[in-house]
Formats: C-alpha cells, sequence, structure tokens
C-alpha cells in the first residue's frame, strides 16, 4: 500500500516524469509542487523562511498544474530564491476555467547549502493525466530537463 501522499519519479528519455497523489485534488497539487523542486534540488536543504503568494488560471485542470508548476520554476530566478514548503489554499471553477491560490516558501539561494541536482526547463503537457475518485487524486507529468 502507498503513502497517503507522496511522489515518485518515471524514466523518461532525456526528461522526467513525476507521478504524485494524495486525497484531494489540492494536497496533489502540493505534491506536484515538491515532486518538481526535488529533480531541481534537496528540497530539505532549503528554510521555508520567505513566502511569496501565487495565483494562476487555466482553462482546464491540465492548464492550471502547468501554470502552477511552471510558475513556481520561474520564480526560482524571478526571487533569486528556492521553494521547500508549498500550500494550495484553493482549486476553484470559474466561468473561464479553474484559478488556484497558493503559497510558497523558501529562502534565498545559497549554493554552499543548497544541494543542487540538475536544471529544469520547463513544465510540460508530454504524457500528462489526472485522475480523481472519492479517495486520491494522481497527477503524472513530464519535466524537460
Amino acid at each position: 500500500m502507498t503513502a497517503e501522499r507522496g511522489f515518485k519519479y518515471h524514466d523518461h528519455t532525456a526528461d522526467i516524469t513525476v507521478e504524485c497523489w494524495a486525497p484531494s485534488l489540492e494536497e496533489a497539487f502540493e505534491e506536484a509542487a515538491l515532486g518538481a523542486l526535488e529533480v531541481i534540488l534537496d528540497t530539505s536543504t532549503v528554510q521555508p523562511i520567505n513566502s511569496a503568494d501565487v495565483t494562476v488560471n487555466g482553462i482546464d485542470l491540465e492548464e492550471l498544474l502547468v501554470e502552477w508548476i511552471g510558475y513556481i520554476i520561474a520564480l526560482i530566478d524571478i526571487n533569486s530564491q528556492f521553494y521547500s514548503r508549498f500550500e494550495v489554499k484553493e482549486i476553484a471553477k470559474t466561468p473561464e476555467g479553474f484559478v488556484l491560490s497558493g503559497r510558497v516558501w523558501g529562502e534565498s539561494i545559497d549554493l554552499e547549502r543548497h544541494d543542487t541536482r540538475t536544471e529544469v526547463k520547463a513544465m510540460t503537457y508530454a504524457d500528462m493525466s489526472i485522475e480523481q475518485d472519492a479517495e486520491r487524486t494522481t497527477l503524472i507529468f513530464t519535466l524537460d530537463l
């Protein structure tokens, strides 16, 4: 039996596919962010000192996931910070699609202390799937390395 929430990686030619799961859609999006950042660095080396609010929109849940992960990856460069804690406050259906409101926590990049792994160029739609049932949401997506 797998843990109530978490993530794992699947081999993919030149890229990496992330599978994550949690009881709710919001928690699965949090696991997706953690899984994506763990590709970039060991998030246990990042203190959740500073926070930033995140609001992203998507016409469907797939686009919302791409926008969420893409925005967090962009924030690394925008704020010169790595992130280690992720909260999705709400994913709401709107007339235009979906909106996610959340918050991320991290600290200024310190390459002496932060154990970096590989650069993620982009979040992609490749091999993406979102499966929801009463007990669990599973997200699968591929990151371009």
